[in-house]
């Protein structure tokens, strides 16, 4: 077991629940009250610029509701033994020095996991519906002028409510231009628009490769697989997408059964040319998504406290907790 040693409260790492490529994330507890856990994001010194970002949108959301919480961030010191304590000391001892994100712990697990474990998308009316608050929660960010630069189901949490959060700042940028031009290269291979890849060159609009990354997202949960590897010519099935033969690229998922609305929505947000790409608003106006949350009629019901659209029903509940005790269960 290791120690987080913080300047004023000392924490038990009880057990890995993530790592990515900027950090990696701990259940904790304070040494003193093993009831309160929380989520503990352990940075390197090498990656301490992913901190200062992750923090930095934190302290922009504040205490939203949409999002984890923020508990306590700063830099502290790993340990395996209890007595290399190093705040308040004098004494050398050789340790590690960490920066360090806590926040509320989010117990039910990655989105991704509920695909994956299972090897099963959910269908299109759990699907549009999660999907639809994840899109939600995007809107708000880029109301915000904040970038994600790391959408992918790995980083939307199903909460303690069941309810989606969507995390994990590190590559997130706080645009300052009104044409929210960035040039951040980092992200995730699969999940990154074709611009992504060029923009230290010339620069991207930031929310549309947000938009191109909500769609392979989109893809992943109703058909539990990829839709391409690369988002490059080099991809057979991508490079169809570059060509705008639309045809060819359905027929390599020709058993999937796909609707021709959620092929027509895909159409739209994973496309080659950003300007093409659909807006959040015009998603949310999609017949697809209309066809299967019911979006239009029920506008009104899904409004919570935060003033945004919470449409996670009876229905999407149910099925994510069929698929959590399905985990449970074949974890043991």
């Amino acid at each position: 077991m290791q120690i987080l040693e913080t300047e004023d409260i000392k924490y038990n790492l009880t057990a890995k629940i993530g790592k990515g490529g900027t950090c990696q994330v701990y259940k904790g507890h304070p040494f003193e009250d093993s009831s309160k856990e929380y989520a503990i994001k352990i940075y390197k010194e090498y990656n301490k610029k992913f901190y200062f970002k992750e923090i930095s949108i934190h302290e922009i959301l504040g205490e939203h509701s949409l999002f984890l919480s923020m508990k306590k961030s700063g830099i502290g010191y790993l340990h395996s033994q209890e007595d290399n304590f190093l705040f308040n000391t004098n004494e050398i001892i050789q340790t590690e020095k960490v920066y360090y994100v806590i926040e509320e712990l989010a117990e039910n697990g990655e989105l991704f996991n509920y695909v994956y474990e299972l090897n099963k998308g959910f269908n299109d009316q759990i699907c549009a519906k999660i999907f639809l608050s994840i899109i939600k929660r995007v809107q708000i960010l880029h109301k915000k002028g904040i970038i994600h630069g790391d959408i992918k189901p790995e980083n939307v949490l199903v909460g303690n409510d069941l309810d989606i959060k969507l995390i994990d700042f590190g590559f997130s940028e706080k645009v300052k231009n009104s044409n929210y031009i960035i040039n951040n290269t980092e992200g995730s291979d699969t999940y990154c628009s074709p611009e992504t890849r060029r923009g230290h060159i010339q620069g991207y609009n930031g929310i549309k490769s947000d938009i191109f990354s909500l769609g392979v997202l989109l893809f992943v949960i109703r058909a539990a697989k990829f839709p391409f590897n690369v988002s490059g010519y080099s991809d057979n099935r991508y490079r169809s997408i570059m060509n705008k033969d639309y045809e060819q690229y359905w027929n390599g998922f020709s058993k999937d059964n796909f609707s021709e609305e959620f092929k027509d929505l895909i159409n739209h947000l994973i496309c080659y040319d950003p300007s093409e790409r659909l807006s959040i608003e015009e998603i949310m106006e999609h017949p697809w998504i209309i066809k299967n949350t019911c979006y239009k009629d029920n506008e009104d019901k899904y409004i919570d406290d935060n003033n945004c659209c919470n449409i996670i029903d009876k229905d999407v509940i149910s099925e994510l907790k069929y698929r959590r005790n399905y985990m449970n269960k074949n974890m043991r």
